[in-house]
């Protein structure tokens, strides 16, 4: 096992940022569809795979070469130092072993490197989890997406899309 953030590792496992590892981006989805179902070009589409080292970006927990884990980071529209995580997951196969708290490590360690300082989420049924990691309950954030950095580059007002009305926002200090 490594340490990572307060939370071992075992040593098999690596993180890396999927736009370096295209490769990975059909086993990524197939991952994605087991919790959140749509259409894989779509889906492909959205995790648009970014070449620059910035926001947003996706990053893929591996067990040997086989994906077990993925997260993505945006930057949010309220402030350039706070970041949204979306799509945290952990295969189904892999759950009840602790890697979802050494993905959520990862990433807080993540956002951290690049200077945000705070890190939010939705969830609608994992309160515990992200409690028992320093999260706590607030209001929304909008995503900031090309459409709305050309709104911000441009000083207009854009518009976003709520969340799911059963949706918990959560956020941790960093």
């Amino acid at each position: 096992f490594k340490q990572g953030s307060g939370v071992d590792i075992p040593c098999n496992m690596d993180f890396l940022k999927l736009h370096a590892n295209e490769i990975l981006l059909d086993s990524v989805c197939k991952l994605l569809e087991t919790h959140w179902p749509k259409n894989r070009d779509m889906r492909k589409k959205h995790l648009n795979v970014n070449p620059n080292p910035t926001l947003p970006m996706s990053i893929v927990m591996l067990e040997g070469t086989e994906v077990i884990g993925h997260y993505r980071l945006f930057e949010s529209l309220e402030s350039r130092q706070w970041c949204i995580v979306e799509s945290l997951i952990i295969s189904p196969e892999q759950r009840g072993k602790g890697l979802g708290g050494a993905l959520l490590a990862n990433c807080i360690q993540l956002a951290k490197s690049i200077k945000m300082e705070k890190l939010y989420l939705s969830t609608k049924d994992q309160v515990g989890f992200y409690e028992k990691y320093g999260f706590q309950k607030s209001c929304a954030v909008s995503i900031l997406t090309k459409v709305n950095a050309i709104f911000r580059n441009r000083n207009l007002v854009p518009v976003s899309v709520p969340s799911s009305n059963t949706s918990v926002w959560m956020c941790k200090d960093l």
